[in-house]
């Protein structure tokens, strides 16, 4: 049960419809290497959820495992579990000290959270463990990326490539850093060179579209953003991603808002979707439904009877102000009221309208109605 033998397999199969298919395929034994070799094949092609649930199952017969505990921690890694993944590392690090394999994957954790730090101690104690090891120069190589030492960072991970050419990590990272230092062609071939060594990694595809994007041809980020949505069909970044493209070519805002509502529906940790779904509606002329994703913004309806907080973020104010003039034009003055009454806490343009907007509400509430006896 030669396991190298088994990761070849999982190249192989990676383009396969299903665990099914590959079953039927290549007539798979029952036997626990097999359950190894679909978990890695479930985890290759993306379907973290499954492959987590087969790690978890083998972690009961292989609980010293720490391959499998690295693999665990890679599948809450890529669902952007980052707090988990980077618990399940530490207990890594401190079973198995001297192990290096997969520790690039906890550098780009620590390098999310700026816990510089403990980026700077992981990249000491890497060296000290094989400074010729790929994992250890992309480990430093975050390092400086963090520091904002570019070049230098740049440095290691082509490093990384001088020890083995087919480690995708770094030819992505590399693609990173050159994106950093607006080096576009450099990061455009490094990309390619990634999605031609390994054409299901999403973040290869995912970077020639942020590539594209920022040299404003939006055809061809649109493709790029495609494949890697191909890849990650319930990443809400991939459909953003597509929503901002679509967002900027002229004439096509219904397919932007359709992508940001698939986003907003595969949970959008970054909260992109939702300020924009409720601008482009609002832009598109369609006032309700824009009212209800300002709603949303400020956490539902029922927000609308809390008390004025002040440090309104921006998203919140820009909410507050469309909702007050909308419900102004109803005739919802009380509703109106309560939005004006919570601008009045922040500083800009929108108090001083707010302002304008309490003194017409109650001004219209002391206005003398007509043809009733006792008044006018």
């Amino acid at each position: 049960w030669n396991w190298s033998a088994w990761l070849d397999l999982v190249s192989i199969c990676s383009d396969f419809a299903g665990m099914e298919e590959a079953r039927l395929q290549l007539r798979l034994p029952q036997h626990w290497a097999t359950m190894f070799f679909e978990a890695a094949l479930l985890m290759e092609t993306q379907r973290n959820d499954k492959a987590l649930a087969l790690y978890t199952g083998l972690s009961r017969h292989f609980g010293s495992s720490s391959y499998i505990t690295a693999q665990i921690a890679g599948c809450h890694y890529n669902m952007r579990n980052f707090s988990v993944s980077q618990k399940l590392f530490e207990e890594i690090r401190s079973k198995d000290p001297h192990r290096l394999e997969s520790l690039d994957t906890y550098s780009n954790i620590l390098y999310v959270k700026e816990a510089s730090a403990a980026l700077s101690h992981l990249a000491r104690a890497a060296v000290k463990i094989d400074k010729f090891s790929p994992e250890t120069s992309c480990i430093v190589g975050n390092y400086y990326s963090l520091k904002g030492s570019h070049e230098k960072a740049v440095q290691y991970f082509r490093r990384a490539l001088s020890l083995n050419r087919n480690f995708t990590p770094a030819w992505i990272l590399t693609g990173h850093e050159y994106m950093e230092l607006k080096n576009t062609p450099a990061a455009i071939e490094a990309y390619r060179t990634a999605v031609s060594i390994n054409h299901r990694d999403y973040r290869g595809w995912y970077g020639l579209g942020q590539t594209y994007e920022l040299l404003s041809l939006y055809s061809y980020a649109l493709y790029y953003y495609r494949k890697a949505m191909t890849l990650r069909p319930t990443d809400a970044r991939m459909w953003c991603a597509m929503a901002g493209c679509y967002d900027n070519m002229e004439g096509r805002e219904l397919e932007a808002v359709k992508c940001y509502e698939k986003a907003y529906r595969n949970s959008d940790q970054e909260g992109i979707a939702l300020p924009r779904l409720a601008r482009l509606h609002s832009d598109l002329g369609q006032k309700e439904r824009a009212a209800h994703y300002y709603k949303e913004i400020l956490g539902g309806a029922g927000a609308m009877s809390t008390p004025a907080r002040p440090g309104l973020s921006e998203k919140s104010v820009e909410a507050l102000a469309f909702l007050m003039r909308y419900y102004k034009q109803l005739n919802q003055l009380e509703k109106c009221q309560e939005c004006a009454m919570r601008l009045m806490d922040t500083a800009g343009a929108e108090k001083d309208e707010a302002k304008a907007v309490l003194r017409q509400v109650r001004a219209s509430w002391t206005q003398p109605v007509s043809g009733i006896p006792g008044f006018g």
